[in-house]
């Protein structure tokens, strides 16, 4: 089986499960970061196909309570409801090539 369709099965599986990102990573012995990067893949794939069109809204990460730890994640909302939970200390640069390769 290709590579492109076990990932294609595990997002699947995934929104299936309704379970967070690195809950299902943990279950499945993934690699949160290549999962994520499918995960967008096919949501855009599938944005695409319904003509929905993709936005970036520029957002800062910032504590609510002053001098308060950083949150642990950040969640992405993609279109038609769905989210991608990634870890707060991801780095933008990965996340903006994440974003440049999927576009």
């Amino acid at each position: 089986m290709k590579k492109q369709t076990q990932w294609q099965q595990h997002v699947k599986a995934w929104r299936e499960m309704g379970m967070c990102l690195a809950d299902y990573c943990r279950q499945q012995s993934l690699n949160a970061k290549p999962f994520s990067v499918w995960v967008l893949r096919c949501q855009l794939k599938s944005s695409m196909d319904k003509n929905a069109p993709l936005e970036i809204i520029p957002v800062q990460l910032a504590p609510s309570v002053p001098d308060a730890p950083a949150q642990a994640c950040m969640m992405l909302r993609l279109p038609h409801s769905e989210e991608l939970e990634l870890s707060a200390a991801v780095s933008p640069r990965w996340l903006a090539e994440l974003l440049q390769c999927l576009s």
